[in-house]
C-alpha cells in the first residue's frame, strides 16, 4: 500500500492495518498518551492511545527524519556510522 492510499483511509481502517500488519518498533509517553511506533509497508506510523478512555485517538504518519529526531534516544546507530 502506498502512503497516499493509507492517508485516505478512515481512522478505524488505519488502526486495523497497523495492528494487523505493522511491526511494533518502540513506544513513548507524551502527556496522557501512550504512543507506539510501527513500521508498516515502507513508512512509519504512530498510534496515539489514551488509556483512560481505551481509545486510539490519532494515527500519524512519520518520515524517517521525524522518527530519527523523535526517537533519537531509543536507537543506537553508532555501529552504522563506522
Amino acid at each position: 500500500m502506498k502512503q497516499s492510499d493509507f492517508e485516505r483511509l478512515p481512522l478505524r481502517k488505519k488502526v486495523y492495518y497497523v495492528l494487523e500488519r505493522g511491526k511494533a518498533i518502540t513506544a513513548r509517553q507524551f502527556l496522557h498518551y501512550h504512543i507506539k511506533l510501527y513500521a508498516y509497508a515502507e513508512f512509519y506510523i504512530e498510534l496515539w492511545y489514551i488509556p483512560a478512555t481505551n481509545k486510539i485517538e490519532r494515527v500519524e504518519l512519520l518520515s524517517l527524519d521525524d522518527v530519527l529526531h523523535i526517537y533519537k534516544n531509543d536507537f543506537d546507530i553508532s555501529e552504522l556510522l563506522k
